[in-house]
């Protein structure tokens, strides 16, 4: 399953494991010159503790993360809202997972144009 984002919203980021249905996440960052401290990438050792990390990975032209999911996969950043690009890809255990989350992308693109959101 591949996400491309360009926008971050400040509610973006909290703490998690990616969900069961994926097996691995890989990222792409596609923004050039990053000096924002906030929207890096932090991957962590607890469930409760954003500064608790064992590695920050600046969401820079080019970056590349990828990881396994597992029930202490956890990872989020700090808040930021603006231009964020990325391209999200998942390898997930079934095609249904992927035909659902396309639904859900595709109503809430419907959503958007008449109502957008800041």
């Amino acid at each position: 399953m591949i996400t491309v984002r360009g926008r971050c919203r400040r509610k973006d980021g909290r703490i998690h494991p990616d969900t069961e249905t994926k097996v691995v996440t890989c990222l792409i960052y596609l923004n050039r010159g990053w000096s924002s401290p906030e929207g890096r990438l932090r991957i962590l050792r607890s469930a409760t503790d954003l500064n608790d990390m064992a590695v920050e990975v600046a969401p820079d032209w080019g970056a590349l993360v990828a990881f396994r999911r597992a029930d202490n996969s956890y990872h989020g950043h700090t808040p930021f809202a603006g231009e964020r690009r990325s391209i999200q890809i998942n390898w997930v255990v079934h095609q249904e997972v992927v035909d659902r989350e396309l639904a859900r992308h595709r109503m809430s693109a419907r959503i958007k144009r008449w109502v957008p959101f800041a």
